[in-house]
C-alpha cells in the first residue's frame, strides 16, 4: 500500500514540475495550441476611464506563416450594443497596409463583452507592425442606428486598450 502512495505522490511531482506555464512574462515557455502555434494571453482590459466600450487585443496565436488575434469588446455603455463593425488593417515594416478584415459584435448587454478572432496570412506577428482599426459607420446602439451612423460615429463610443502584443491604432 505504501508502494501506491509513493508512486503517486512521484508522479504527481513529475506533473506539476513538468512545466505546465501559462506565464507570459517572458521568462517561461509561453502555451502552444493544438495547430502548434505559440499562443500569448492576457485578462481583457475590461474598463479604460470614461463610460466607453473597451475593444481590447488580450491573445495571440504566433503560425509559421500567420498571425490570428484575439479581441474582447467590452460594453461599459449604458445601453446595449445591438451591433458594431470595425475594420482592422495590418501595417507591416514601413507602415505598408495589407490585409483589411472586418469583425462585427452583436447583442452585448452593459457590463458584457463578446470575443472574436482576426487572422493575418502569410505573415507573422512579428511582422505586424500595428493593427489599424476604423469604424465604416455600421452600428446601432443607443441614438446610432445603421442608418443614422457614419463613418466615425460609433469609434468614438470606443477606447482602444493598450496591449503588449499588436498596437492597435485607431485613424
Amino acid at each position: 500500500m505504501k508502494k501506491i502512495g509513493v508512486i503517486f505522490v512521484v508522479v504527481l511531482f513529475a506533473a506539476v514540475s513538468s512545466g505546465c506555464s501559462t506565464t507570459l512574462s517572458g521568462d517561461d515557455e509561453a502555451v502552444r495550441d493544438s495547430d502548434g502555434a505559440k499562443v500569448d494571453q492576457m485578462d481583457a482590459v475590461v474598463s479604460g476611464g470614461n463610460r466607453q466600450a473597451v475593444l481590447s487585443l488580450h491573445k495571440r496565436y504566433a503560425y509559421a506563416n500567420a498571425c490570428k488575434l484575439g479581441l474582447t469588446l467590452t460594453n461599459n455603455l449604458q445601453y446595449k450594443i445591438t451591433n458594431i463593425s470595425f475594420g482592422f488593417t495590418a501595417h507591416f515594416k514601413g507602415d505598408v497596409p495589407d490585409q483589411y478584415v472586418v469583425r462585427n459584435f452583436f447583442e452585448i448587454g452593459p457590463g458584457a463583452g463578446e470575443y472574436r478572432e482576426i487572422n493575418f496570412s502569410g505573415v507573422t506577428c512579428d511582422q505586424v507592425k500595428f493593427v489599424e482599426v476604423t469604424d465604416p459607420g455600421r452600428c446601432a446602439m443607443g441614438d446610432l442606428t445603421r442608418f443614422a451612423s457614419r463613418p466615425g460615429d460609433c469609434i468614438r463610443h470606443v477606447y482602444l486598450a493598450k496591449t503588449p502584443y499588436v498596437k492597435l491604432v485607431q485613424k
